[in-house]
C-alpha cells in the first residue's frame, strides 16, 4: 500500500434514480474495496472507482497467459464492439510494484451499465496487456476509473467523468458524490451518485472547501487533533476514494498510533486491541473552521480470516516527498464517516454528516 501511495502521489520517488442525481450502489470488500459496475462498448465490468487518479484501464483480450491478474478478470475485446477504435498508442502507468502496460482504445463508456443514459462516447481508455505484481490479482474489481483532474491524466486522455459533464441534457449538475458503507457486506457496499447529490446519504448541511491544486482533490487542512492533543497544522489533504486506509507523514502517524495503544505488526500496520475500541480516544480532523470527528469505532478496521477477528488501525504512515508532499490522504476510513461530494464546476469539495 505505501509503495503504491508513492508511485500515485510522488511517481518519481443497478442504477437508482433520485431528484438530484443518478445513484449507482457500489459493492464492498472488507472495507477497502469499493466497485461498481460500467459498461465499455457494451461489455461489461466491475469498476473501483479513484479521485486519486485520473484515467480509465481494463484487462485486455490477448494478455499473456502468464499475467495471472488480467486472467482472473474480465477482459476487453474490441472486436466484440461495433463502436471501437482501436489504435497503437502506447499506455504506461508505474505504480510501486511494477508497470501497467497496454495501449490506448476509444469506446462508448456507461456508468452503472448497459440500460444507463450516463454514457461519454469515443471514451480514451487504457486496455492492459500487463498488470504488475500480486497487487491485483485478489482485486475483486476488474479495472480503475479515475474521477481525478486532467491534468494528472497519462497521455492527456480526458478522465470519463468530465465528458459526461459536457452531456447538460442528461447530467446538468457537475458533482460526483460517495457513501461508503462500513458494515463490510458486498451488497449494500455504498452509493455513487453522478450529476449531483442524494439526500438520502446524508444529514445537514454541506460544508463546502476549495480545491488548492486541480490535480488531486486537494484542499488545505487547518488541525489534526487527538483527544484534544495538535498533531499537525496547516497541511494538505486529498481526498482519496482509492485508498482505503487515512494515510499522513510517518512521525505524525506514530503519535495517533501510541495515543491509541496500537502494536506494530512491523510492515506498517498496526493492530489494537478489540475490546478497546469504545474507549480509544477521538481524532479530529479541522477543515474551514469545522471539526470532523472520527471515533475509535470509525477508525478501526476489523478483519476476520479463519475465524479469527483482528482489529488494525486505519491510519497508516507515509512520508510523499515534495512537490506532492507532504500531505495527509484521506481515504475510505474518512469518507465512510462523512458523505463527500466533488463539485467539478465549482472547484470545490463538500462533506457532510453520513446517514
Amino acid at each position: 500500500m505505501r509503495r503504491m501511495l508513492l508511485a500515485k502521489y510522488a511517481p518519481s520517488s443497478l442504477p437508482v434514480s433520485n431528484a438530484d442525481g443518478e445513484s449507482e450502489g457500489l459493492k464492498d470488500f472488507l472495507n477497502a474495496q469499493y466497485y461498481g459496475p460500467i459498461t465499455i462498448g457494451g461489455q461489461n465490468f466491475n469498476i473501483l472507482f479513484d479521485t486519486g487518479s485520473s484515467n480509465l484501464w481494463v484487462p485486455c483480450k490477448g494478455c499473456p497467459i502468464n499475467d495471472i491478474a488480467c486472467q482472473l478478470h474480465e477482459k476487453y475485446d474490441c472486436t466484440k464492439s461495433s463502436t471501437c477504435n482501436e489504435t497503437t498508442t502506447p499506455f504506461v502507468i508505474q505504480y510501486g510494484s511494477g508497470s501497467m502496460k497496454g495501449h490506448v482504445d476509444y469506446d462508448t463508456v456507461c456508468f452503472g451499465g448497459a440500460a444507463s443514459n450516463l454514457c461519454v462516447k469515443n471514451q480514451g481508455f487504457a486496455c492492459a496487456t500487463a498488470e504488475p505484481g500480486l497487487a491485483f490479482v485478489a482485486a475483486k474489481f476488474d479495472g480503475i476509473l479515475g474521477m481525478g483532474w486532467p491534468q494528472i491524466s497519462v497521455d492527456n486522455l480526458q478522465p470519463p467523468f468530465q465528458g459526461l459533464m459536457m452531456d447538460k441534457t442528461n447530467c446538468p449538475n457537475g458533482q460526483f458524490a460517495f457513501w461508503l458503507s462500513r458494515a463490510g457486506t458486498t451488497t449494500t457496499g455504498g452509493e455513487m451518485t453522478l450529476c449531483g447529490t442524494d439526500s438520502n446519504h446524508y444529514s445537514g448541511t454541506i460544508a463546502w472547501e476549495k480545491i488548492t491544486r486541480d490535480a488531486y482533490w486537494q484542499i488545505a487542512a487547518d488541525l489534526v487533533t487527538i483527544n484534544g492533543n495538535t498533531i499537525d497544522t496547516n497541511f494538505a489533504a486529498i481526498v482519496d476514494t482509492g485508498t482505503s486506509l487515512l494515510a499522513g507523514p510517518v512521525d505524525k502517524v506514530k503519535q495517533i498510533q501510541q495515543a491509541i495503544g496500537a502494536t506494530s505488526l512491523g510492515n506498517g500496520e498496526y493492530m489494537v486491541e478489540c475490546a478497546n475500541i469504545p474507549t480509544l480516544p477521538p481524532v479530529t480532523f479541522t477543515l474551514g473552521g469545522q471539526n470532523f470527528t472520527l471515533q475509535g469505532s470509525d477508525y478501526v478496521l476489523k478483519v476476520t480470516q479463519l475465524g479469527q477477528t483482528i482489529c488494525l488501525s486505519g491510519f497508516m504512515g507515509i512520508d510523499i516527498p515534495p512537490p506532492a508532499g507532504p500531505l495527509w490522504i484521506l481515504g475510505d476510513v474518512f469518507i465512510g464517516k462523512f458523505y463527500t461530494v466533488f463539485d467539478v464546476e465549482n472547484n470545490r469539495l463538500g462533506f457532510a454528516q453520513s446517514k
